[in-house]
């Protein structure tokens, strides 16, 4: 069985700790946020980092309050947040962004299979990853401290600046990269002390492509996929 852990160079995700499963979960749940359409010459850039702390006092109290279900049962965590990722994803966006030129000559078909495998593959490898943290711990639900967007009246471009305060070590800066769409703000990229998502993907994705090209990647990620349905990281089964 070969079950994914923060060591598996195909899942390599810098700095696989609390902040940064929050971090994914957060970007998870904002998007799927009913959101309300807005133009950059009546929004207010600080609009984006109020629904941040409202999503992620929600996440943290619920994920909290189900504690034992979720010790019992890891997957529990996928469940509520899929249960919140209603059609309002950006995830057409981030992977046009993850696959970079390789998506301009992608087919429809691969494009499409490329999108499913890899929200599917971050959804179960981080919320099962949160899942773990959590089997023996609580979340202070001051965790997360956000900062006023520092942006132009009408911006439609913002980064929402964070600390996350771990019960020990020193406050970690996580930035959330928005921008307006006409379904509201949403995040298209997570920053965590300087290291983008985004970018770290594309990277390596990038290289992947180069070796074996794109269709080898996507079944990559379909198995992996595949694998975390069955055997989640932390599972009692």
């Amino acid at each position: 069985m070969n079950v994914p852990t923060a060591t598996n160079p195909h899942l390599h995700m810098p700095l696989l700790r609390l902040p940064y499963l929050f971090g994914a979960l957060l970007l998870a749940l904002f998007l799927s946020l009913p959101t309300q359409s807005a133009t950059a010459a009546d929004n207010d850039p600080d609009e984006a980092r109020q629904v941040l702390e409202k999503v992620a006092q929600k996440m943290i109290q619920t994920t909290n309050a189900r504690r034992d279900d979720i010790k019992e049962d890891p997957r529990v965590v996928e469940q509520l947040v899929e249960e919140l990722l209603l059609p309002h994803i950006d995830l057409l966006t981030a992977s046009r962004w993850v696959l970079g030129r390789h998506w301009r000559t992608a087919s429809k078909e691969q494009k499409l299979n490329f999108m499913r495998h890899f929200r599917g593959m971050l959804l179960r490898f981080y919320s099962t990853a949160l899942a773990d943290y959590l089997s023996e711990n609580t979340v202070d639900e001051d965790l997360i401290r956000f900062q006023p967007v520092r942006a132009e009246a009408g911006s439609d471009d913002v980064t929402v600046r964070s600390h996350v305060h771990p019960p020990n070590g020193q406050p970690i800066p996580v930035n959330y990269h928005m921008h307006l769409t006409r379904k509201g703000w949403q995040v298209y990229d997570i920053s965590v002390e300087g290291v983008s998502m985004i970018t770290t993907y594309r990277n390596s994705f990038n290289d992947e492509i180069r070796r074996n090209g794109l269709d080898k990647l996507i079944a990559r990620l379909a198995d992996e996929d595949s694998d975390l349905v069955k055997h989640p990281p932390g599972a009692n089964s």
